[in-house]
């Protein structure tokens, strides 16, 4: 595979991680992680530190996170890629917008700015995510407690 074609698919996986959350298609989202991923949340959700997983579970957290948000939109751009045979290691600007309806007067919105800084190995002819980094760059935009009033929709 050239490098011209390495960088396209790379790139068609980054964009679909934005819209398999957005859609809430777990399926989709759960194509694009290697059967064993690091998940690192450490300056996005409240210091949550590296963890290995399985990308079954990275998957079910993310349902478990997303599912109660009536709408989010996380756009991504500027892809900063560096190739090296069959791994690949990138940074993407990310703003990522999650909303929940709320009581008139409290916040009902968090917007984060950051990057997501992925490994990805080609395995199999496809590229997949090995460790994700969502590292938050930014204050918040209105308010982290949404996640919390989110979360305590769908249980």
């Amino acid at each position: 595979m050239t490098d011209l074609a390495a960088r396209a698919a790379i790139a068609d996986v980054v964009t679909a991680l934005a819209h398999a959350q957005d859609d809430k298609d777990w399926p989709a989202l759960r194509r694009l992680f290697a059967d064993e991923v690091v998940l690192d949340l450490s300056t996005h959700h409240f210091g949550t530190p590296p963890a290995p997983m399985t990308a079954t579970d990275l998957v079910a957290l993310a349902s478990t996170t997303l599912t109660g948000f009536d709408s989010t939109h996380h756009s991504a751009s500027n892809l900063e890629l560096h190739l090296s045979d069959d791994n690949a290691e990138c940074r993407v600007h990310v703003v990522a917008y999650h909303h929940v309806p709320t009581d008139p007067g409290v916040v009902d919105h968090c917007t984060m700015r950051g990057y997501w800084r992925l490994t990805l190995r080609r395995l199999s002819e496809r590229w997949l995510i090995t460790h994700w980094t969502v590292q938050r760059t930014c204050p918040w935009e209105g308010s982290p407690d949404v996640y919390a009033l989110a979360a305590a929709r769908t249980s």
